[in-house]
């Protein structure tokens, strides 16, 4: 291994050295990324992804767009880092475009480092104002991986890896799963999941409030009109905040600035991160309505909370979203992507679901029972996208759902691409028995 680690495969060996990372590696990962443009990262090889994940749900305008970069290094040159008791310009007008783009019921920001953190201060927000400890989640919801959001986060996978028991003052609420749904096709779906919620809420008098996003990242599982205005209504009778987790589905990601805008939610909370520092740093946001903040106390401010570069490149991302109708763009590719999926009548697809670009395809072994499409199988078809150059992750329930959410600048062209991609995967899986 060479000292200065330009040579690809002294990076390579490295990195299983020195670096600790969060899952087992599949085959061919992790991919070392030497350079990212757009919709497409470049491994040290010199060999191109089309990558389907931003950069894990990130780079929401692309990768390394030239304006974000402006933005970033102009504030270099300003002030990188205050103390949380104090502020900075970027910070200040990156929390007023929030509020601006943001619900009407929502009127403060306070910021975080990542996606867990800001689920975490909401939970504390809600408990705080309300004087009540519990809080619904839907199954399948995902919130984030540190103490606090495990206790929200419904993967028993996940939840076992932080070790038993939990705090017993979090349940779950069921989720909609229309393609799964015990009662029957969506078509002549009459919310039926959620009738046992009100005795489930009543049950549960200290309940604070309901954390969801709103549109499910994991698995793509968007519920129809009627499920979010029930639910609503449900837990506004009872006095219960909702907290919108808005940290994969939000700034654009769904074909609308945000997820609640498809449903016309007003939540008491919201929580934003991931996309919101234009992949410059990490940087996330809790954002409380006037009362609900006049009763927070964090106790005290995270460290990089709102660190300005950070602020600055997620107002230019912003910004930059808005300016090139990416929010359009991303409502338009995800009907495409939708079309040219079910085009390819491949009899592995059971269901194809995108708002906007937040989407997953789901893989069945038989379309009539819906029966999932095995782990070994799953395996396979992820290995064999990558070998083709096609950086996707896998999610869902049952663990079967290509998961599909690339920058919202992706073009017809490049979904063009991982279509043919899969279908040749599909073919050469199945093939191999």
């Amino acid at each position: 291994m060479t000292d200065d680690l330009t040579d690809a495969a002294a990076l390579e060996a490295a990195d299983e050295k020195y670096v600790m990372r969060p899952w087992t590696h599949p085959k061919g990962e992790p991919v070392i990324v030497a350079k990212a443009r757009g919709c497409t990262v470049t491994d040290v090889h010199g060999k191109e992804f089309l990558d389907l994940t931003a950069g894990y749900f990130v780079n929401n305008a692309g990768h390394c767009h030239p304006r974000i970069i402006e933005a970033a290094q102009k504030q270099l040159g300003e002030v990188l880092q205050v103390s949380g008791k104090h502020g900075t310009p970027a910070a200040i007008r990156l929390a007023k475009k929030l509020i601006d783009i943001g619900p009407k019921t929502l009127n403060k920001v306070f910021f975080s480092t990542g996606g867990s953190e800001a689920n975490e201060f909401a939970l504390k927000a809600a408990r705080q104002f309300t004087k009540k400890t519990d809080i619904a989640y839907l199954e399948n919801g995902y919130h984030g991986l540190t103490l606090g959001s495990l206790e929200v986060t419904a993967s028993e996978k996940y939840r076992d890896s932080a070790g038993k028991p939990m705090g017993p003052e979090n349940f779950a609420i069921p989720c909609a799963y229309c393609y799964r749904c015990k009662f029957g096709p969506h078509a002549e779906c009459k919310v039926e999941c959620l009738d046992g919620v009100e005795a489930q809420l009543d049950a549960r008098p200290k309940t604070a409030a309901i954390i969801a996003e709103v549109i499910q990242a994991v698995g793509g599982l968007a519920p129809p009109q009627k499920w979010w205005d029930r639910l609503d209504a449900i837990r506004k009778k009872r006095g219960i905040l909702l907290i919108a987790d808005e940290v994969q589905t939000g700034l654009g990601r769904t074909g609308k600035m945000f997820a609640i805008d498809h449903y016309g939610l007003q939540p008491e909370i919201m929580t934003g991160g991931k996309g919101l520092s234009g992949g410059v740093g990490s940087l996330a946001c809790t954002v409380a309505s006037d009362e609900v903040a006049k009763a927070f106390f964090g106790g005290t401010t995270p460290t990089s909370g709102g660190n300005a570069v950070s602020a600055a490149a997620g107002l230019a991302m912003i910004e930059t979203v808005v300016a090139e109708k990416l929010i359009d763009n991303a409502a338009k590719m995800g009907r495409y992507f939708t079309e040219a999926a079910w085009a390819l009548k491949d009899p592995w697809i059971g269901d194809v679901r995108f708002t906007g670009l937040l989407g997953g395809i789901e893989l069945v072994s038989n379309r009539d029972t819906r029966a999932v499409l095995g782990k070994n199988e799953m395996s396979k078809v992820k290995d064999t996208l990558h070998e083709m150059g096609m950086l996707i992750t896998i999610s869902g329930m049952h663990g079967n759902v290509l998961r599909l959410q690339p920058p919202l600048s992706i073009t017809a062209g490049q979904i063009d691409q991982f279509i043919s991609a899969l279908r040749k995967t599909l073919e050469t899986v199945r093939k191999s028995g």
